[in-house]
């Protein structure tokens, strides 16, 4: 009886080695994801504005006036404060349910001779998208690619329309995937 409880637990670890995750569960961690950025946009903003309030979209390319600046401008600032936050809420979140498919801020490039994808830290040539899903314990075998974009102050844009995050887009659309790379707003969710 041993021996079968033993097999048995072998099949279930390798079950549990060896896949994507299903239509449900991605839909499941999309909506953690969109609960995470929504929530990250609207505490940084109440923390740093107050509640209800936001940052004049004329004020964005302008240096911030805190004490702790993270980047030149107030755009880039809060982008780095609200990353920082959905990142924290979807680790946290991702951890209790998904803890073997997902990396946040993973860095590839692909191997010179082989083409293999790869994990890296090097900067030059690679790629780091925000939030990852993966093959079962496998971070190289992309599922999905998910992009976190916070508009600045009251801007409602489509991020789309950008240049440069349609070039971001076809680079990590280039790094594989079972599904497109998609970006999350904290107003437009999944586009």
């Amino acid at each position: 009886m041993e021996k079968v409880i033993q097999a048995a637990e072998v099949i279930q670890g390798f079950l549990s080695v060896s896949k994507f995750l299903d239509e449900a569960q991605k839909k499941q961690a999309e909506d953690i994801i969109v609960e995470c950025v929504k929530q990250a946009h609207f505490k940084v903003e109440e923390d740093l504005f107050g509640k209800g309030k936001t940052l004049p979209a004329s004020d964005c390319k302008k240096p911030p006036t805190v004490e702790k600046k993270l980047a030149p401008t107030w755009a880039q600032h809060l982008g780095k404060l609200k990353h920082t936050v959905a990142f924290e809420c979807i680790q946290r979140r991702f951890f209790e349910e998904f803890p073997n498919n997902f990396a946040i801020e993973p860095r590839y490039r692909r191997e010179e001779f082989t083409n293999d994808l790869m994990l890296t830290d090097r900067w030059g040539g690679s790629k780091r998208p925000d939030v990852v899903l993966h093959f079962t314990r496998n971070a190289t075998r992309i599922h999905c690619i998910y992009e976190l974009k916070f508009p600045c102050g009251n801007e409602q844009g489509n991020p789309w329309n950008d240049k440069r995050v349609q070039i971001q887009m076809e680079e990590y659309r280039a790094l594989g995937g079972e599904c497109e790379p998609v970006i999350i707003t904290p107003q437009l969710e999944i586009n």
